[in-house]
């Protein structure tokens, strides 16, 4: 890992968590939407551009910002395990709190990527119950 990685993935992430904290209100409003028994135009109107332009390409925004860095994180976490079944309670000498950082970043990312492909799951339901 180098300095270019954080700063990659840092950067990346950044923009993900402006642009989730920007068009969260939306999604999740969208998401509340109640299923009228007649004239459904008005409810889809309102979940089609949430779901399609603001929660769909964000989630796989995120998620591949997440797949990017993952064999970097997943190396991380691997040579840390290594570390402390050798040396254990002196592992800490090793600590690397940029490689810390890194794995952090892309761990929130990943939480990111989860609740965000769990709203577009919502909205892709409730879509398609106020599509029939």
């Amino acid at each position: 890992m180098t300095g270019d990685d954080i700063s990659a993935a840092s950067l990346l992430m950044a923009v993900v968590a402006i642009l989730y904290g920007a068009w969260y209100q939306e999604i999740s409003c969208a998401a509340q939407v109640a299923v009228p028994q007649h004239d459904k135009h008005n409810a889809l109107a309102q979940v089609e551009p949430a779901f399609f332009a603001r929660c769909l390409p964000l989630a796989c925004m995120a998620a591949m910002v997440v797949l990017v860095f993952l064999p970097t994180t997943v190396g991380i976490v691997g040579h840390s395990i290594t570390v402390l079944e050798q040396h254990g309670a002196q592992a800490y000498t090793q600590y690397n709190s940029a490689r810390t950082a890194f794995c952090l970043v892309v761990g929130v990312g990943l939480a990111i990527a989860g609740h965000l492909w769990r709203m577009a799951w919502r909205l892709a339901c409730l879509r398609r119950r106020l599509k029939t």
